[in-house]
């Protein structure tokens, strides 16, 4: 039995086939995209530079109660939501050298609560997905 390849590089078309592009120039420009300035992130940040002293319940709850670009839909609809947009505050306070101001601890403080609501959301999903009376996951060795 005899196989042909179809891997000469003669029978190859170059024209039709997309340019070979090396993972360092992908990674290169996902870099970049990723330093490009989010315009609706500054303006929050800036929103919460202004508030530091108010404390983090009220951060918490300023994001909570934040709309969207439509004015209608939450910002920040779900605890995860909540979470994800109060660390990467975190991460700018701290490249811009904040990791010790006030506002720091309050928006620690309200990644937290975000955290919190987060895991008890998730205790009440697991409880009311949980068959009666099965109580095999307790069971269960981790």
């Amino acid at each position: 039995m005899k196989i042909e390849t179809m891997s000469d590089s003669s029978t190859l078309d170059r024209s039709v086939s997309p340019a070979v592009e090396t993972l360092e120039a992908r990674l290169l420009a996902a870099g970049e995209q990723s330093k490009r300035p989010d315009p609706e992130f500054e303006h929050l940040y800036q929103l919460l530079l202004a508030m530091e002293g108010q404390g983090e319940k009220a951060i918490h709850e300023f994001l909570r109660t934040l709309r969207g670009a439509d004015g209608e839909t939450a910002a920040y609809p779900t605890a995860m939501a909540l979470k994800t947009i109060t660390q990467q505050v975190l991460v700018r306070l701290k490249d811009e050298g904040l990791e010790k101001s006030q506002l720091y601890k309050e928006i620690r403080g309200a990644n937290g609560l975000a955290f919190a609501m987060e895991v008890y959301v998730l205790g009440v999903m697991r409880d009311v997905f949980q068959p009666m009376g099965d109580d095999a996951w307790e069971r269960s060795e981790w």
